[in-house]
C-alpha cells in the first residue's frame, strides 16, 4: 500500500483538529459482540482527507494527536472487552512510514491471554524504534511490549488466479514466495514483499504490590 506524503496546503487546521476528537468519540464504544462470530473489531483511521482511496500521511503533528487518541481508545477499549464474554487480543499496530494506516485492533482468540500473531510476517532483524518521530503527550513507547513486523504486498497464485507471467514478473520483482497450506487440497505459492515495518503493541500489565 502505498501512502502519499502530505504536499497538498490543507486549511482549517482548527476544523481539522476537531475531526480527530469526532472520530474518537465515534470509535470510543466498540462492538464487542462481533468477537462472537469470530470476527476482529478495529478502529482505522478514517479521518478526512488522509484516509482515502488514495491515503496520504498528514503532518506528524497532527498524527501525533491522533496518536494520543488512539492510546485513549486502548485503555477504553480494553475495559469494555475485559467485561465482555469473549477472549480477545488488543493490539496497537504502528505503521513506521505509512503511518496513517496505523489502527487499534481487538483480535479474537481462543483462550485468555492468546496472542494472535497471523497479521503480518515477523521481522527477524533487530530495528530501533522512532522515538523522536511518535512519542506524544499520552503515547509512551515504555508502557507497551512490542513486536517487529512486515507490511507486505501479498498474492496468491490460486486465490489471485496469477497467470504464469505474472507470477514470473512477481520473481522478477524479487518477491518472496512460501508454500501455504501444503499437502493439501489448498495448497498454492503465496508471493509476498515487504513495503513498511509495522510495530505491534499491547500494554504491559501493571503489577500490583503485594500487601504487607
Amino acid at each position: 500500500m502505498t501512502v502519499f506524503a502530505n504536499r497538498k496546503k490543507i486549511r482549517g487546521w482548527r476544523h481539522q483538529i476537531k475531526k480527530i476528537e469526532n472520530w474518537y468519540l465515534t470509535n470510543s464504544t466498540p462492538n464487542i459482540d462481533r468477537l462472537s462470530s469470530w470476527n476482529d473489531e478495529y478502529a482505522k483511521i478514517w479521518i478526512d482527507p488522509w484516509y482515502r482511496l488514495v491515503k496520504r500521511n498528514p503532518p506528524l503533528w497532527y498524527f501525533r494527536l491522533i496518536l494520543d487518541k488512539l492510546t485513549n481508545l486502548y485503555d477504553l477499549w480494553n475495559k469494555e472487552f475485559s467485561n465482555g464474554d469473549y477472549p480477545y487480543d488488543l493490539q496497537l499496530w504502528i505503521f513506521e512510514n505509512n503511518y496513517i494506516e496505523s489502527e487499534l485492533v481487538s483480535a479474537r482468540v481462543e483462550n485468555k491471554n492468546e496472542k494472535r500473531n497471523n497479521f503480518f510476517i515477523k521481522c527477524e532483524t533487530e530495528r530501533t524504534f522512532p522515538l523522536d518521530k511518535f512519542n506524544s503527550k499520552t503515547f509512551k513507547f515504555s508502557d507497551f511490549d512490542w513486536s517487529l513486523n512486515y507490511a507486505t504486498r501479498d498474492y496468491y497464485e490460486k486465490s489471485n488466479d496469477l497467470s504464469e507471467s505474472e507470477i514470473k514478473n512477481l520473481i522478477k520483482k524479487e518477491f518472496n514466495q512460501e508454500d501455504i497450506c501444503k499437502d493439501t487440497d489448498n495448497e498454492e505459492r503465496h508471493f509476498w514483499k515487504p513495503y513498511d515495518y509495522v510495530w505491534i503493541g499491547r500494554k504491559k500489565i501493571k503489577k500490583t504490590a503485594p500487601n504487607t
